[in-house]
């Protein structure tokens, strides 16, 4: 969530009178995430936050203001859209599409205990069942597809190395023919897209990346970043934790057990793909944030010797 796009006060009073809220008293630039522009929106009574997407047009995005609605309807921890005085939640600020929706409480957690991933992993089995019959479908913008194609622009500047096992992953992964169950996916659930207070979940957030796929795609998604240590290798304890508290709700069937291993593969390239794109094709901004990209390849290189 960086600050690509600038905006000042008196702009945003005036597009803000499209919205049946109270005054603007304040606003601030949210510099954590990496893709598109957001600022927390602080009103007398409340606080929300405003997303102006970088990369998606308008007409790619009410599957995410549906599926996040749907979420809250069925009491999911979620943020809320907020809907114009017209009843719609999408407008355009600064020739870019734009979406504000409730600010949960709580804070992201930079050293998850076990108790964390517990609750982590049990919110994340919560979402996939109240998601089942969300009847809209997305297709996953960051698939096998997707990186191949971001790998093909960034070979000529990869070191031999890293061009080399980038290659030879991605060869790995086409050989593959996965029949996996496929669902709504939150797609990007980092620790920096889960909220806590009190030790306690309060909700999930970032939702612009989900998508249908494959459900334990989600899982290897989230257990990729909650559950490892410094050089990529899993937290068994953390990673038990998470997993048993899933299982609880919504168990693997066998092709998913039989494919968990090369599904963590697949989403350690995935985010190590994105992360050397974002380094080696930098976006200006005003506040920006770049990802460490060898944080990914060190991750995918303990998947690859399971």
């Amino acid at each position: 969530m960086s600050v690509y796009t600038s905006i000042n006060i008196e702009e945003l009073k005036v597009w803000l009178q499209d919205y049946a809220l109270d005054d603007l008293i304040d606003y601030q630039g949210i510099k954590s995430g990496i893709t598109n522009t957001n600022y927390f929106l602080m009103t007398a009574r409340d606080r929300f936050v405003l997303t102006l997407f970088e990369k998606n047009t308008i007409e790619e995005l009410p599957y995410f203001v549906d599926l996040m609605s749907h979420l809250a309807e069925h009491s999911f921890l979620c943020p809320k859209p907020i809907f114009k005085k017209n009843g719609t939640a999408l407008s355009v600020l600064k020739n870019k599409p734009a979406l504000i929706v409730t600010c949960l409480k709580g804070k992201e957690l930079i050293k998850p205990e076990v108790s964390h991933c517990a609750a982590v992993g049990k919110s994340l089995a919560e979402l996939h069942v109240k998601s089942a019959n969300f009847k809209a479908q997305h297709q996953n913008t960051r698939d096998l597809n997707w990186i191949k194609k971001t790998a093909n622009s960034l070979f000529d500047a990869l070191p031999q190395d890293e061009s080399q096992l980038l290659k030879q992953e991605i060869l790995y992964q086409e050989k593959q023919n996965y029949k996996l169950p496929k669902s709504t996916i939150h797609g990007d659930l980092f620790r920096d897209n889960v909220l806590f207070l009190n030790d306690e979940v309060t909700g999930f957030i970032d939702f612009y990346y989900a998508c249908t796929d494959y459900l334990i795609l989600d899982i290897a998604i989230a257990v990729n970043d909650w559950c490892v240590n410094d050089e990529g290798s899993f937290d068994e304890a953390r990673l038990n934790a998470f997993l048993d508290a899933y299982k609880k709700i919504r168990s693997f069937n066998e092709n998913e057990d039989q494919a968990w291993n090369d599904i963590l593969r697949l989403a350690s390239l995935r985010f190590w793909v994105s992360r050397l794109n974002d380094f080696y094709h930098i976006k200006e901004g005003e506040l920006t944030y770049t990802k460490d990209p060898n944080h990914f390849k060190k991750i995918l290189k303990q998947r690859i010797g399971l």
